[in-house]
């Protein structure tokens, strides 16, 4: 009796802890699921100014600059801000999109390059690497003091129509004590990854660029998502008819 009563109680503690064991672990696989899956949640934001549109995180911060001298020039593309008309992210976790407009003749012609024949689509502006070079050499000029970014290899591609160019960029971020980083984010080394897409949809003599950018190891979940949904979403809208009218009102004048 002895025997069977501590078979019985061995038994029923196996039991209670298998039971306890299966129904946990549907609640921790679960729980798992939701932080894996969770998507982030989208806005659109459109322009007030008519320029653009495109979709950004909901918890992201946003800056239409708007003051004159903060504006990129007409005929230069060159402002306080550089080339930047729009800035969104989540600084607490270095996460930035900016969206960049300058003249295409510009952007040529201050590497040396004399423009002529078709600029209205990137396979008769050039090489689409040297291209896409050319933009990342133009973004470093406006932030002086930065590690140069560098286009990653095959990351460059052109759409259909040669209206939109995609490429990424990679940029070292200087680490002056490694071994404390690796003990708080388990990296030696820092990487900002930016994916973009520069358009001429705009029709205006003008290209615009969307940039979106992350630390190397935030781009291996949902927030890497979103930031690829930012990029694709970007849409640059048609200023033909917005160009028409200025001289139309400019002939009034004279």
């Amino acid at each position: 009796d002895e025997v069977n009563g501590r078979r019985n109680f061995i038994q029923s503690i196996t039991t209670t802890a298998a039971s306890a064991a299966l129904l946990s672990l549907p609640n921790q696989a679960l729980a798992a699921d939701v932080v894996a899956e969770a998507p982030v949640e989208m806005k659109t934001f459109v322009d007030p100014k008519g320029l653009f549109a495109l979709n950004i995180p909901k918890r992201f911060f946003s800056i239409r600059r708007t003051v004159k001298g903060d504006l990129p020039d007409e005929q230069t593309g060159k402002g306080r801000r550089g080339s930047s008309i729009f800035t969104a992210g989540d600084l607490a976790k270095a996460e930035v999109i900016a969206v960049e407009r300058f003249p295409t003749v510009v952007m040529l012609e201050e590497e040396g390059i004399l423009p002529s024949g078709d600029l209205t689509t990137f396979p008769t502006i050039g090489d689409a690497t040297a291209v896409a070079n050319l933009i990342a050499l133009r973004r470093d000029k406006d932030k002086p003091g930065q590690a140069r970014t560098l286009v990653v290899p095959n990351s460059v591609s052109v759409s259909e129509d040669g209206k939109s160019l995609y490429f990424s960029l990679s940029t070292d971020i200087d680490v002056q004590k490694p071994e404390l980083l690796m003990e708080q984010m388990g990296v030696s080394e820092l990487v900002r990854i930016t994916k973009a897409k520069a358009t001429l949809n705009s029709n205006d003599g003008q290209m615009m660029a969307v940039f979106a950018s992350a630390l190397q190891q935030d781009f291996n979940g949902p927030d890497g998502i979103a930031l690829l949904d930012v990029v694709e979403s970007f849409v640059a809208l048609d200023q033909s008819q917005v160009q028409v009218e200025k001289k139309k009102e400019s002939f009034k004048l004279f």
